[in-house]
C-alpha cells in the first residue's frame, strides 16, 4: 500500500478523514441522456460509456457536480475502488478523476485530471451484499479533493 495506485489515496484517507454528512441528489431531478448525466444546470459526462459502476453512482444521486469545483459540465473517469482501503463490510473508499474542459467557468487553469476520493456507507451491508444493493442502501459519508495527476 506504500506505492501504486493506494499511496496517495491512504495518506489522503490518513490526515484528512473526517466523517461527513451529505444529502442525495434527488433522483428524480437526475436527467440522463446517453453518456450524460444532468443535476439541474451541471452535468458529468462519463469517460467510459461502458462503465457500469460509475453509471450507478451518478444515477443515485450520492455524487453530483457542485462537489467539485463549483460544478459546471465535468468528465468523469471510471469510479475505482479502494478496495485495500475499505475498513469493514460497511464502507466503501472510491477514487476517480475529473478532466478539464472546454467550459471557460469550470476547473479554473485546470489542465491536468484531479483525483478525488469519496466513501460510502451503508449499515445494512454484509460481505456478501453486492455493489448494486450496497449503492443504493449507501450514504455519502466523506468526499474530497486528493491530487492533481501529472
Amino acid at each position: 500500500m506504500n506505492n501504486g495506485k493506494y499511496y496517495i489515496p491512504k495518506m489522503v484517507f490518513d490526515k484528512k478523514y473526517q466523517k461527513m454528512e451529505f444529502s442525495h441528489f434527488p433522483k428524480s431531478q437526475i436527467k440522463i441522456v446517453e453518456n450524460k448525466f444532468f443535476y439541474n444546470e451541471n452535468s458529468f459526462e462519463l469517460w467510459d460509456k461502458k462503465d457500469d459502476l460509475t453509471k450507478l453512482v451518478l444515477e443515485s444521486g450520492l455524487l453530483n457536480p457542485n462537489l467539485i469545483n463549483r460544478g459546471q459540465n465535468l468528465k468523469i473517469s471510471i469510479i475505482t475502488e479502494l478496495h485495500l482501503l475499505n475498513p469493514n463490510s460497511q464502507t466503501k473508499r472510491f477514487k476517480f478523476w475529473v478532466y478539464p474542459n472546454q467550459d471557460k467557468n469550470a476547473l479554473v487553469n485546470m489542465i491536468n485530471p484531479s483525483e478525488y476520493y469519496f466513501e460510502l456507507e451503508n449499515e445494512n451491508a454484509t460481505e456478501k451484499t453486492t455493489i448494486e444493493n450496497f449503492i443504493n442502501g449507501a450514504k455519502l459519508t466523506f468526499f474530497t479533493f486528493g491530487t492533481i495527476i501529472l
